[in-house]
């Protein structure tokens, strides 16, 4: 007769058994990972030694020594330089990737300007159209261009001047509330809080004939003209911000496709150009104009602004008096721009793809914005070229160094190549690794990217030793302890601010249109109004860089080798280091923000903010069990179980992009972050969400029926695509 079975101790044992699968499933996968964890350190203390700071001295001295206006002769001499640095620093292979595209220049000879006209017509002083050169031979060179603001309109204008301050939406609206028209009228106004072609716009909108920049001393020189370039970082008087005010991205003429052979070009006349002119000054030039207003209106207390005059608004009378004729003789023509694509293919994984870019061309010698930035990219392909040729060490997945053309005229290489290989992007990038100028000051570290992405420049961070002695020996060793310091996050002062991205730099397609997880980064100065001074003016040189902001090249080598290190965790962790919990808190933290914003105005109009808060729980619940009990069961020797977890890592952040676009506005797809309507620079997250609560204000739906049936759709379609994120994190159907 057979025995019978000890129910009790068969029970007792398998909970026993499965408590110990349990344990072994949480913290194996923490295990092989430590297993691995000699190996990648021994890789980053490889790569970080490797990268040199002279080297980074010697590219960037190369880059600023001729202007490369994108398009031009020395853009594509440029482009060819980092082709034939990949090739010679041991990556795989490079190629050179041109795009015909609309580009766009002012005359040589004959530069715009703006001329001062008193009551009987007669000129009594006219802007240079010049920057003049005070220091660097470079400064002196024939190929440096006049003054211009790229894609303005042509013609010649004449009215009186309104003072329109920073030129943003509110100022423009204060303008109008005090009974100040801008109609028939030239706007002056300051660099310093929103994008320039924002600034545009909001003019041409109010029927003003055309537009006048300055950068205004307050912001950008404020210890006066005596500390200025070149004993300084701080704007000199007859310094001018050049720069694009398309308010679009990529090609205006092949919009949301790449500009192939064969690509369909909108007539100029249709595409999303500027119709007023527009024209950027020197201070020392705005501070005469503005003393030629009226003294009617005075303007209010934070509007005035560095010069030595008190700053009034413009008259209230359409009658003229002293009067300013605007000049703009542009040329919009189509050009070749270039990109340079490097590529390091990788050992396992060869059809996954890490990118890392900056772009390449520079309004003038631009020794900040791009070289630092192109030299920082260029040392890095070097560095990994030269392991894998010494070594053949190879990561993990496939890295793709990327210079791209055209950026300061609107991200357009970028763009171009994104639009052209979307399919493959899709399926196979992993992340974007962005570096526009490596350094815009020595102050702290400063990055912008996707909560998934927050524990990796954290991690990343902690790694790289401070380049600032002084923060050295206050105890601050590492880049991390001097962010956290100076930039502690207000929602946790237990780690550094992050920022999220806006549409600064060629991150902007990756992260907002393919849903690709994308990350900016560079050093930052302390005083921010907008943009380090010396921003897109000739006093961009390799003096300012080498003697005034980084003698040694210290913060250039910290900032290429937290690339590198976030190079490293991308490419070679066997398991994605993506942070999805971070997601979920974000999402959390952001809709609280926005239903006490805009929650009793939609249930007053029938709309709920219920099933968004119900996905935003789902997508906590999914993010946290996938985190807390299918990783840790994960085999990692098993490829396949592998490559499964990562593509569902991968794929999380195109979750959020809607095929559709945002309500409006067809080129953004990613409905948690996209740039501000307002201000091109910076970012709205749910922007979609958010534009449309502004658009309706207090209407009611009776007042506005269209714009809140879109605000109801919207909600509806952010609700289902952030469970569709969620749902993408399950183990099966």
């Amino acid at each position: 007769m057979a025995q019978k079975p000890n129910w009790i101790l068969i029970c007792a044992a398998s909970v026993i058994f499965l408590i110990i699968g349990i344990l072994i499933g949480r913290y194996g996968i923490n295990n092989n990972k430590d297993a691995e964890s000699p190996e990648k350190a021994k890789m980053s203390a490889v790569v970080m030694e490797e990268i040199s700071a002279s080297n980074i001295g010697e590219y960037l001295k190369y880059l600023s020594s001729v202007p490369n206006l994108a398009g031009t002769p020395q853009d594509l001499e440029v482009a060819r330089w980092v082709h034939d640095r990949f090739i010679k620093g041991g990556l795989d292979e490079a190629h050179l990737v041109p795009y015909k595209v609309l580009l766009s220049y002012p005359d040589k000879n004959n530069p715009n300007q703006v001329s001062l006209l008193d009551s009987d017509g007669k000129v009594n002083f006219t802007t240079s159209g010049r920057q003049t050169p005070l220091f660097s031979s470079e400064e002196f060179s024939p190929l440096v261009q006049p003054n211009f603001n790229a894609y303005s309109a042509n013609g010649t204008v004449e009215g009186d001047l309104v003072y329109a301050n920073y030129g943003r939406k509110q100022d423009f609206e204060y303008l109008k509330f005090i009974g100040i028209d801008i109609r028939g009228r030239i706007v002056i106004a300051r660099y310093g809080a929103i994008f320039r072609g924002n600034i545009v716009k909001s003019a041409e909108d109010g029927g003003a004939l055309g537009v006048i920049l300055f950068s205004d001393p307050k912001d950008f020189a404020p210890e006066g003209r005596s500390s200025v370039y070149p004993n300084t970082t701080r704007l000199p008087g007859m310094a001018v911000q050049s720069g694009s005010v398309l308010l679009g991205y990529g090609d205006p003429l092949t919009p949301l496709y790449p500009a192939l052979e064969g690509a369909y070009r909108l007539p100029e006349t249709e595409a999303p150009l500027p119709k007023i002119p527009v024209q950027p000054i020197g201070y020392d030039e705005a501070e005469i104009l503005l003393r030629s207003m009226s003294i009617d209106n005075p303007a209010p207390e934070d509007w005035q602004g560095g010069l030595n005059t008190t700053y009034f608004m413009g008259s209230k009378s359409t009658q003229r008096k002293w009067t300013v004729r605007l000049q703009v003789r542009m040329t919009q023509k189509l050009a070749t721009a270039y990109n340079t694509i490097g590529i390091l293919y990788g050992r396992e994984e060869p059809d996954r793809y890490v990118l890392i870019g900056n772009h390449m061309d520079a309004w003038t010698l631009g020794g900040i914005d791009p070289a630092s930035g192109t030299s920082v990219l260029v040392e890095m392909a070097r560095t990994f070229g030269h392991i894998k040729e010494e070594s053949n060490w190879r990561p993990r997945r496939t890295l793709m160094f990327c210079g791209w053309g055209a950026e300061e005229y609107g991200m357009i290489g970028s763009y171009e190549w994104a639009e052209e290989h979307a399919k493959v992007l899709i399926q196979r990038a992993v992340a974007y690794i962005n570096v526009d100028s490596a350094m815009e000051g020595n102050y702290t570290l400063k990055s912008q990217t996707v909560p998934s992405l927050y524990s990796v420049i954290r991690e990343a961070a902690k790694m790289v030793p401070n380049p600032n002695p002084v923060e050295v020996e206050a105890g601050r060793k590492t880049v991390f302890d001097t962010w956290l310091a100076a930039n502690p996050d207000p929602r946790n002062p237990t780690q550094p601010r992050i920022g999220n991205l806006g549409s600064g730099s060629d991150y902007t397609v990756f992260s907002h249109v393919l849903g690709v997880p994308s990350i900016d980064v560079y050093y930052d100065y302390q005083e921010k109004a907008g943009s380090y001074p010396l921003y897109h003016t000739l006093y961009e040189t390799y003096h300012t860089v080498a003697n005034l902001m980084d003698p040694g090249f210290k913060y250039h080598l910290a900032v290429a080798r937290l690339m590198a290190e976030l190079t490293l965790s991308l490419s070679e962790s066997v398991i994605l280091p993506f942070d999805v919990p971070s997601y979920a808190s974000f999402l959390e933290q952001d809709i609280a923000k926005i239903e006490s914003r805009y929650k009793d105005v939609a249930v007053t109009n029938g709309a709920t903010f219920e099933h968004f808060r119900k996905a935003v729980a789902h997508f906590r619940n999914a993010t946290e069990y996938f985190t807390d009990n299918i990783i840790p069961r994960l085999d990692i020797t098993n490829p396949l179980a592998v490559r499964k977890i990562n593509d569902q890592l991968m794929q999380l952040e195109r979750g959020f992009v809607d095929p559709h676009g945002l309500p409006g506005r067809p080129e953004f797809n990613h409905i948690v972050f996209a740039p501000s309507s307002v201000d091109k620079y910076s970012s709205d997250t749910f922007a979609g969400l958010v534009d449309l609560f502004k658009t309706v204000g207090n209407q009611t739906e009776a007042e506005q029926p269209g714009t809140w049936r879109q605000i109801k759709q919207h909600l509806s379609a952010i609700s289902f695509l952030i469970g569709a994120a969620a749902d993408s994190l399950r183990e099966g159907f």
